[in-house]
């Protein structure tokens, strides 16, 4: 289930970028104007961060130091 509910999550998410992206490449047209896209030049960083896998949690802890016993 959680498959599923993390394609539906990512499928959401690229068409609401595509759908932000559109809007503001419209506007620019209509104003003849670069500004709308550098309004939105922060959406491929959000991306990138919300499309990436998540780490798994072994990852981010420090590994354990053991002896070996004589």
């Amino acid at each position: 289930m959680q498959r599923r509910s993390s394609r539906i999550y990512m499928t959401a998410t690229l068409l609401i970028a595509g759908v932000v992206a559109g809007a503001a490449i419209a506007q620019a047209i209509r104003e003849h104007s670069w500004e709308p896209i550098w309004s939105v030049a922060w959406l491929p960083a959000v991306l990138v961060v919300t499309l990436r896998g998540s780490a798994n949690t072994r990852e981010c802890l420090p590994r354990l130091r053991r002896r070996a016993r004589s």
